[in-house]
């Protein structure tokens, strides 16, 4: 027997506008688009590093991601090119830093790039966990280079994800000659360079030049410079830094 649903009005079915089946549709890709960034991110922190790890909980980006043409050479990741000589990120190569900051630092690429196409710039150090920066600050005290690293109770504009320590290289992959510089130096060199320094060895032309190439270009890209170090530089000033995000322990 057929009933018809005029004769069961409670189970008739009733019809549904477009409005709400629209809103159950951006719902749904809401729901699985939000799913496919947890287990991208989640599986991102699983093959990381235990210090990738806390710049990817950090919601910092791998400056590469933004912009492949930027080399990168982690200095403190190879005791062979730090004055520590310690590898202080377990090997990492991936420079990591707020996400505005690295777009700055993208544009600062294309800068250069217009400017000296062969020229690109390379980071040496980014993104750096407090806890790195005190090991750091307990092997430079009482050295002639503790005013290099910052004293980390406040926290240094590096454990906020906004400094770039960086410089320029050529198309072979020569880093520019900018002078005194702690990067890739033996002990003797380093104390070498800074005894010189101490001595009033003036910079050469050239040496002017290429770093007021790096200046220039990461000032019209928003950086700001740090008087005493040629190679650092923040993207935002510290005092905003400090009131927008957390110190990455």
């Amino acid at each position: 027997m057929k009933f018809s649903g005029t004769l069961f009005p409670r189970f008739a079915r009733r019809p549904v506008s477009l409005t709400v089946i629209n809103q159950m549709q951006y719902l749904k890709s809401h729901i699985i688009t939000t799913i496919i960034i947890f287990v991208f991110l989640s599986s991102s922190a699983l093959h990381a590093n235990e210090v990738e790890s806390k710049f990817i909980n950090a919601g910092l980006v791998d400056v590469n991601s933004i912009d492949g043409t930027i080399q990168i050479d982690l200095v403190n990741s190879d005791p062979a090119k730090n004055y520590f000589r310690e590898n202080y990120y377990s090997g990492l190569q991936k420079a990591y830093l707020r996400k505005e900051v690295a777009f700055k630092l993208s544009k600062a690429q294309k800068t250069l790039k217009v400017k000296h196409k062969n020229y690109s710039l390379q980071i040496l150090d980014a993104a750096r966990p407090r806890s790195v920066s005190q090991l750091m600050y307990n092997k430079m005290k009482g050295t002639k280079f503790e005013r290099y690293v910052a004293n980390p109770q406040k926290g240094s504009m590096h454990n906020y994800g906004i400094a770039v320590d960086i410089t320029i290289i050529d198309e072979a992959g020569n880093e520019l000659d900018m002078g005194f510089s702690p990067f890739r130096k033996s002990t003797i060199e380093l104390y070498w360079m800074f005894a010189k320094k101490k001595l009033g060895a003036k910079l050469s032309a050239k040496q002017k030049a290429n770093r007021k190439l790096l200046a220039d270009v990461m000032a019209q890209s928003g950086f700001f410079p740090l008087s005493f170090e040629w190679w650092h530089f923040n993207g935002i000033p510290k005092a905003e830094a400090r009131k927008r995000y957390q110190i990455i322990e």
